[in-house]
């Protein structure tokens, strides 16, 4: 599992958009892990990663092997040229076989979230019954 060193994965999965994936990948093949990246540079065994965070952008340094789930538009889609799609044609195709089939991830519970309490409609013009809503019943005010 070492003959990777460096994997680019999606952000999202379908299957419930849990985002697991490329953390589980990395686990699997003892490599550094980065999620969300929006730009990518490799330099000799050493990578820079930029991410969107709150109010910013993070940037960290990461030693290869490293996988990285990718947002949209960290690459510009191109289309292959006649030449490049016949000579990808030529090109072994290696297929890796699973390690394992097994679940990682058991499910033990689904519950519903619990309902809401009932909702009261206030008419704009009644704004004394506002207040005393917000004061007693909400303890807003």
């Amino acid at each position: 599992a070492k003959d990777y060193d460096l994997v680019l994965l999606g952000k999202e999965t379908i299957d419930y958009n849990g985002g697991a994936v490329g953390g589980m990948l990395a686990e699997l093949l003892d490599a550094h892990y980065v999620a969300n990246a929006t730009s990518l540079q490799v330099a000799g065994t050493t990578a820079t990663v930029k991410r969107e965070i709150e109010g910013g952008e993070e940037t960290a340094e990461v030693s290869l092997p490293l996988v990285v789930s990718c947002q949209k538009g960290m690459a510009e889609a191109r289309i292959p040229n006649m030449r490049g799609i016949m000579a990808a044609r030529t090109k072994p195709l290696k297929v890796v076989e699973p390690t394992s089939a097994e679940a990682l991830t058991q499910y033990t519970e689904f519950q519903l979230p619990p309902a809401k309490a009932g909702v009261k409609l206030v008419s704009p013009d009644n704004v004394e019954e506002l207040v005393r809503l917000l004061h007693e019943e909400a303890r807003a005010i």
